[in-house]
């Protein structure tokens, strides 16, 4: 008995291929850097906590905000092999800067000669080489909200800055309706930029 081996149409291949085009052009771009004092050497410290109030903390922010920073920082520093303590060498605090600003847009919309396709200037039937009669300039004007979000530590002995990093991107509905979500990505993203790696396979 020969056994039947799947192979997916090229319908379905294309469907596939496009699903994947949309959702990656539907994922929000997250820009990400990172600044460090060239002096020291992050690896040197053990344990850390946060600023008893978070930047995030303060009026006008969901008090849902520093339980989620928190906790997904957390699982980053753990993973890497720092502990939460009560005495830290590190500090660690989180604040959230917001901009509005406006995107624009200029492209060509090209258009028909009016419907008439009969000859027009020796070009043939659709009035112009390519079938078009020119066009006309339109602009659009969008506004978006820019986040920036900043992860700072902090050396508790010498109260000195000693590693940020930061996150921007475009924020959406989508991503404030999963707040959580958004989260654990941005905070996740920022720590690629973190001098010290997670252990080999963990």
């Amino acid at each position: 008995m020969k056994r039947k081996i799947f192979r997916p149409s090229i319908r379905s291949l294309f469907g596939l291929v496009a699903l994947v085009m949309l959702l990656a052009a539907c994922a929000p771009s997250v820009q990400v850097r990172s600044d460090s004092d060239p002096g020291v050497n992050m690896s040197q410290y053990k344990t850390y906590d946060f600023f008893s109030q978070l930047g995030i903390e303060g009026d006008g922010y969901s008090s849902l905000l520093g339980q989620h920073f928190r906790a997904a920082i957390s699982s980053q520093m753990n993973a890497r092999g720092y502990s939460q303590s009560e005495t830290p060498q590190l500090q660690i605090n989180v604040t959230i800067g917001a901009e509005e600003k406006l995107r624009v847009n200029s492209y060509q919309d090209p258009y028909l000669y009016g419907g008439y396709y009969g000859m027009r200037g020796g070009y043939g039937p659709y009035g112009s080489p390519w079938g078009y009669g020119g066009g006309t300039t339109r602009t659009t004007v969008t506004q978006y909200t820019q986040a920036n979000v900043y992860i700072d530590m902090v050396d508790s002995s010498q109260h000195k800055l000693v590693w940020q990093g930061v996150a921007t991107f475009t924020l959406t509905e989508k991503m404030q309706a999963q707040m959580r979500e958004t989260i654990n990505t941005t905070v996740e993203k920022i720590f690629t930029e973190f001098p010290v790696n997670p252990p080999a396979g963990s």
